[in-house]
């Protein structure tokens, strides 16, 4: 597909018309940026556990070059993607802040990423990137450092909100700068991209210092057993909730999941949550009163293999839950996860254990915007026009009518592939372009729309391996092995991999070994482990021996 070189151009190749898997790009005079890179997880249609993330095709099949990947914040729906694709992006520099950078490179490291470009952003400088001159400017959210991103062009100026809310008292990070919006404001902003996700509610969001105060009571009223608070690891604002209430109140607290110590490191890197004294490890919390003792665990959203449900079924050789215990759910349901999050609670209440969640006690407040906050935004840069994003489609068309009612003057909706055209004057679809999703299984990225994804929908999650061999009665091969994996791998390399490896294994038999089973038992494990190495999965595996 042609663009014309003056064009200022976005496309969304993620995130509009669905929750999670943020991605998006612009254009102008011949440079492309992509703001966020991010993922969502598999729904019951799919596999539950796998991450789901943008196809990038688009840019190989265009032959196009980004200048510069701008990542607003933190959170999994905006960076999670970044490790497993950045080497399709070719080592272009990601600009961000310092949070987002530390978090970022942690996930490069546990994913053997090691050359990489990461450059920081300053909230006091414009910067410079191809054609485009940006500038970030922070907002508020349940992360340190959520920013939003100003486009500036000769065509026209974009401002790209990221997640965002109005917190007048947030208790990470400093409150929305008023003044440094109205010089925003009075630049211009000709398009506004915007997060649509909490628009159905009509009041403000909260703050977390209205949390703050309802966990301070709930903890002072629980005198007896453990109290537990699930949340997403990446809420910094929840977590020093729950640290700062647990040290006034004289109470230990004690990390599960893997992903809220990394978390916690990037956080201390960068001064946040710093000089808890309270915090102690896991076989520590063994000696520990439970009424003295708070959980901060992940799992919020019944992951299986996540913290909390690993405690539920007893998996957790230093923590149990028990009946006197409380359960804490500090966020609410991402849509699709409704089914899983209710039969944690089920087998949690088989337990005879009290949960809470955000519809019993003001145990969360939103990181997004209602209408009334959103109606403030507009009122404070006065878009042109207002694109919403970051929403399933109804959450878009409730945008676009509430900014109607609230009198601006243009508003967009679009879908993720649609190649929107932004000028002073007026904002349109002129074309689509192809969209579409990719799952990571193992180390393998596969596309979703591909034959191998279809067929692991009818099999074992990580897929089936058969393999066939001939042997005469003294052990040789009369055959090279015969591999059939439609739904492991279409990688021939692989397949070449394991059959020479099976060659080697059986002409180390020798003459003697005659037991079929036996010889099957053991190449299904080399097999096994052999893949799990080499592509992190671990399929079913069927080795057929037919003797002549």
């Amino acid at each position: 597909m042609k663009f014309s070189k003056n064009d200022l151009i976005f496309i969304p190749l993620g995130g509009s018309g669905e929750i999670g898997m943020n991605c998006n790009l612009y254009h102008y005079n011949g440079s492309w940026i992509m703001i966020d890179l991010g993922v969502m997880f598999g729904n019951s249609s799919m596999s539950p556990n796998e991450l789901i993330m943008p196809d990038l095709s688009f840019l190989d099949e265009n032959k196009i070059k980004l200048s510069a990947l701008i990542l607003t914040h933190a959170h999994e729906d905006h960076i999670g993607a970044v490790p497993y694709l950045y080497y399709q992006l070719n080592n272009v520099p990601i600009f961000t802040t310092s949070f987002t950078a530390s978090v970022l490179k942690r996930k490069f490291m546990s994913n053997d990423v090691k050359d990489y470009d990461i450059r920081l952003l300053d909230y006091n400088k414009q910067i410079s990137i191809g054609e485009f001159v940006i500038e970030i400017f922070a907002l508020t959210h349940s992360i340190p450092e959520p920013n939003a991103i100003i486009l500036k062009t000769q065509k026209g100026n974009i401002f790209h909100t990221g997640d965002w809310k109005i917190d007048p008292e947030p208790l990470i990070g400093e409150p929305i700068d008023l003044e440094k919006l109205k010089k925003i404001k009075s630049d211009g902003i000709d398009a506004m991209i915007c997060d649509s996700t909490n628009v159905f509610d009509e009041n403000p969001s909260g703050s977390e210092k209205e949390v703050r105060d309802v966990f301070r009571k709930i903890f002072s009223e629980k005198k007896k057993g453990k109290i537990f608070v699930t949340c997403f690891a990446s809420n910094i604002a929840r977590l020093e909730t729950v640290l700062k209430v647990s040290e006034e109140l004289n109470k230990f607290c004690v990390f599960a999941g893997r992903s809220i110590h990394r978390i916690f490191e990037s956080a201390v890197e960068n001064n946040y949550l710093t000089n808890f004294k309270n915090i102690v490890s896991e076989k520590e919390a063994r000696i520990i009163s439970d009424d003295d003792l708070v959980v901060i665990c992940t799992g919020s959203q019944g992951e299986e293999n996540a913290a909390l449900s690993k405690l539920v079924g007893g998996k957790n050789n230093n923590i149990e839950i028990y009946k006197e215990d409380l359960i804490i759910f500090s966020s609410r349901e991402i849509p699709g996860n409704e089914k899983k999050i209710n039969s944690l609670k089920e087998k949690l209440l088989k337990k005879n254990c009290q949960y809470l969640d955000h519809r019993m006690s003001k145990v969360h407040v939103s990181g997004h915007p209602s209408k009334n906050e959103l109606r403030k935004m507009y009122n404070w840069i006065s878009p042109h026009t207002v694109i919403p994003v970051h929403g399933e489609y109804r959450h878009m068309v409730e945008q676009v009518n509430f900014a109607k009612k609230s009198g601006i003057k243009n508003q967009l909706l679009i879908q993720n592939g649609d190649v929107i055209k932004i000028n002073k004057s007026n904002v349109n679809i002129s074309s689509k372009v192809f969209s579409g999703r990719n799952m990571l299984k193992g180390k393998e990225i596969i596309p979703i729309n591909s034959e191998i994804f279809n067929r692991l929908k009818y099999v074992n999650s990580d897929g089936e391996f058969f393999v066939n061999l001939i042997l005469d009665l003294d052990n040789k091969l009369l055959n090279e092995p015969i591999i059939f994996c439609p739904t492991v791998s279409e990688d021939k390399e692989l397949i070449e991999d394991i059959k020479k490896l099976l060659i080697d294994e059986i002409n180390g038999y020798g003459k003697n070994f005659f037991d079929d089973n036996i010889i099957s038992t053991e190449l299904k494990k080399l097999i096994k482990k052999t893949i799990n190495k080499l592509i992190g999965l671990k399929p079913l595996t069927y080795v057929e021996i037919v003797r002549i």
